[in-house]
This record gives C-alpha cells, sequence and structure tokens, in this order.
C-alpha cells in the first residue's frame, strides 16, 4: 500500500510540473508575440522616419536643381544683353 501511495504521490508531482511547464510555456509564448508586435511596429516606424528623411532630400535636391537652372537662365540672359550692347 505503502508503494501505490508513493506512486500516486510522484504521478500528482509530475502532473504539477507538467501544468507548470504548460504555463510557462503559455506564458513564454504570449511574451515572444508581444515582442514580436512590439519589433513590428517598431520597423514601420523606423520605415517611416526614412521614408519622411528620403521625401525631405527628394525636395531639397529638387529646389537645388531649381536655383541652378534659374541661375543658368539669368546669366544666359545677362550675356545676351551684354552681346546686343557690345554689336550695337
Amino acid at each position: 500500500m505503502g508503494n501505490i501511495m508513493a506512486i500516486s504521490s510522484l504521478v500528482n508531482n509530475i502532473n504539477s510540473t507538467m501544468s507548470a511547464n504548460q504555463m510557462l510555456n503559455s506564458a513564454s509564448i504570449k511574451a515572444e508575440e508581444a515582442q514580436l508586435a512590439m519589433a513590428s511596429e517598431s520597423e514601420k516606424s523606423e520605415w517611416n522616419k526614412w521614408k519622411m528623411i528620403q521625401d525631405t532630400q527628394n525636395k531639397i535636391y529638387e529646389i537645388q536643381q531649381g536655383v541652378a537652372v534659374d541661375q543658368a537662365k539669368t546669366q544666359d540672359k545677362m550675356f545676351n544683353k551684354w552681346d546686343e550692347y557690345i554689336k550695337s
């Protein structure tokens, strides 16, 4: 009878240990899912920042190119005016 009680106690201990392990595994899985969700949000935020910086740099480049073209046109006009003055 003592052996049966010992075996029964051992089975109960194993069941409670398995139950505790299942709870730990479940908690671990939930924690990993939360980390993935946070990482996903972080990556999305980083991508949005990168996109904003890229758009800003493109606008700056376009403005600089526009200024360069305007300067060239102005210089051409001035050259033509001097050329007319000299030829007349």
